[in-house]
């Protein structure tokens, strides 16, 4: 059971049985959790609650728009929120190996700390989750000035 000083996540993500799962996972260690099925409900969250992490998709929607690249993009843009850290979910890189996202390389246009693919592993999903609250802060929190 979670606290109210325990880390608060923020899940924008619109499949559902997947928000669930993820909800599911993270509240029995003990994380606060939000959800918010399309970015502009993410955005209105964020707003109120100020989360410690961020997790993101992609792609929304029947049409599969990258509405999570231009999340990404407007949380840096926005000084009281470009400190929060963004673990972006994504399945292109097991539809398109070759495409392979990853902040190192992608940074540039898309400010996010680390990548996630569908479907979620747990441990991996644990892993990163923690790796990124222990840093307390965004690598791309002076986005676009910073492009490394």
């Amino acid at each position: 059971m979670s606290r109210k000083d325990d880390p608060k996540i923020l899940i924008i993500e619109d499949d559902t049985d997947l928000v669930e799962a993820m909800k599911l996972m993270l509240r029995n260690r003990g994380y606060n959790i939000s959800t918010a099925y399309d970015p502009e409900e993410g955005w209105k969250k964020l707003s109120n609650e100020k989360p410690d992490l961020i997790i993101l998709d992609v792609m929304f929607g029947s049409k599969g728009e990258a509405k999570g690249f231009d999340f990404a993009q407007k949380i840096r843009y926005q000084k009281e929120f470009s400190t929060i850290p963004v673990l972006m979910l994504t399945a292109i890189n097991s539809i398109k190996p070759a495409f392979g996202f990853s902040p190192e390389t992608d940074g540039e246009f898309l400010p996010v700390d680390a990548f996630i693919d569908k479907p979620v592993n747990s441990e991996e999903l644990f892993r990163k989750v923690e790796e990124l609250l222990r840093r307390k802060s965004s690598t791309w929190k002076e986005w676009p000035e910073k492009t490394d």
